[in-house]
């Protein structure tokens, strides 16, 4: 039976961490609302954002593990030609947190151990799940966002999706960081003879 104050927070994801049960899972499942995932809205091109979710909440003393899965379908812009990319990401994920006054500090550097590395903190009496979660899905997108491989881009000139149409520019464009070095090589050659 799910806890009393979880469960009134259950449409915010917010938990405080002494209400949850110790040692025993929560599960969960529902959909992010577009008010809870700011970060994501800023990379998508529309507001048809859709985030599923399922995970489950442990508490061991005072350390928080979330085990769950995710699914969502959003739109994004092709980083090199503007288009629109169906994005689609399924995955699974595996938090693991401590309250950050737990976390040892050595008086001088170490390396941490594997075991510590697995771990994050949280320095609030409460969690925002929805925050964790979105976060994921974040991680889940790439840094270079393509329509495909073999995307053109646009036109540096005049701006036409070179993917869709050839470009009327004629003159070859001067205005890049190689272009001080063009006849170099005839310049060499002069100063050689």
């Amino acid at each position: 039976m799910p806890h009393p104050e979880i469960e009134q927070n259950f449409q915010e994801l917010i938990f405080p961490v002494e209400n949850l049960p110790e040692q025993e899972p929560q599960n969960f499942e529902g959909k992010l609302g577009i008010n809870q995932c700011p970060r994501l809205l800023e990379l998508v091109e529309d507001s048809g954002l859709d985030v599923e979710y399922q995970f489950s909440l442990k508490r061991d003393s005072r350390k928080v593990l979330i085990d769950g899965r995710f699914k969502g379908q959003f739109k994004l812009n092709c980083d090199r030609c503007l288009g629109t990319i169906a994005y689609q990401p399924e995955e699974s994920f595996s938090i693991r947190l401590q309250p950050s006054e737990d976390r040892p500090r050595p008086a001088e550097e170490t390396l941490l151990t594997l075991e510590e590395l697995e771990w994050d903190v949280y320095d609030q009496s409460s969690l925002n799940l929805a925050e964790l979660i979105e976060e994921q899905v974040l991680i889940s997108i790439p840094e270079k966002k393509l329509c495909s491989t073999s995307c053109k881009g646009l036109c540096q000139r005049c701006g036409v999706n070179l993917n869709k149409q050839s470009c009327l520019c004629t003159e070859e464009i001067e205005d890049h960081p190689f272009a001080v070095l063009k006849g170099i090589g005839s310049e060499f050659e002069n100063f050689q003879k």
